[in-house]
């Protein structure tokens, strides 16, 4: 059996399993192993070390980096936490005192279990954030958080700024979604830093447009495939859009 697969039956997925391996906090018979592939035997001893953050997934860190950066503060407030997966934005928003998150994700049964259950949290899977609608949220949403893959943040930005822009947001840019295949080696892996200063630019530039405060980050943690990605945080809306 793959040790990303036993190891799901213990961390409740296999995203979280595989993440657990190449962060190296994974051993067989008292060697680290970092590939999830790797082939295990019933007879095998596995040890699996605690993670440093104790995030559900390795995007808590990424949020975390904007509460040190930024002095953000989301105590009592209603967070709508977009591309929440299993839950390491939605994870860190809480233990910054938010009275309520809102983990909206297009997937299913991705959520962690102990963020399922805490009443603090309301899931809303197999939703299309570009669907959404100011009237799903009491109380409103004072804070976004956003983390998507595969499309650009635009795509999202764009539909929700029509429904409703909250107080403060922060926005994981990945450039390897923004600049397209031109930009991107056989690996999935951004060629050259000037495609990451054109996403990064791209994203603050819109959110310009309706707040007075861009403040952006290189990410502490990278992408899968080792790319840089940029925390930006947004504040000081505009009461007026020019």
């Amino acid at each position: 059996m793959r040790l990303d697969q036993h190891l799901a039956q213990t961390l409740g997925s296999r995203t979280r399993a595989a993440d657990a391996i190449k962060q190296g906090r994974v051993m067989v018979n008292g060697k680290v192993i970092t590939k999830p592939a790797f082939e295990i035997e019933e007879a095998d001893q596995i040890e699996i070390a605690k993670a440093d953050h104790g995030y559900v997934s390795r995007a808590g860190g990424k949020l975390q980096a904007a509460y040190d950066a930024f002095g953000l503060d989301t105590q009592g407030q209603t967070v709508l936490d977009i591309g929440a997966s299993t839950g390491g934005f939605t994870q860190c928003a809480l233990e910054h005192g938010a009275a309520k998150v809102y983990a909206l994700d297009v997937g299913h049964l991705q959520l962690a279990p102990a963020l399922d259950a805490d009443p603090r949290v309301v899931k809303m899977e197999g939703v299309n954030a570009r669907t959404i609608s100011r009237d799903w949220f009491e109380p409103a949403v004072d804070f976004v958080c956003m983390d998507v893959s595969f499309i650009s943040a635009l795509s999202i930005l764009e539909p929700l700024f029509v429904q409703f822009i909250p107080k403060q947001m922060v926005v994981l840019v990945k450039p390897q979604f923004e600049c397209g295949p031109k930009a991107l080696n056989k690996k999935g892996v951004i060629r050259h830093p000037k495609y990451e200063k054109e996403a990064l630019e791209k994203i603050e530039a819109f959110l310009g447009q309706y707040y007075q405060k861009i403040q952006a980050i290189p990410s502490p943690v990278v992408g899968r495939k080792g790319n840089q990605e940029y925390v930006v945080y947004a504040s000081k809306r505009r009461d007026r859009i020019d």
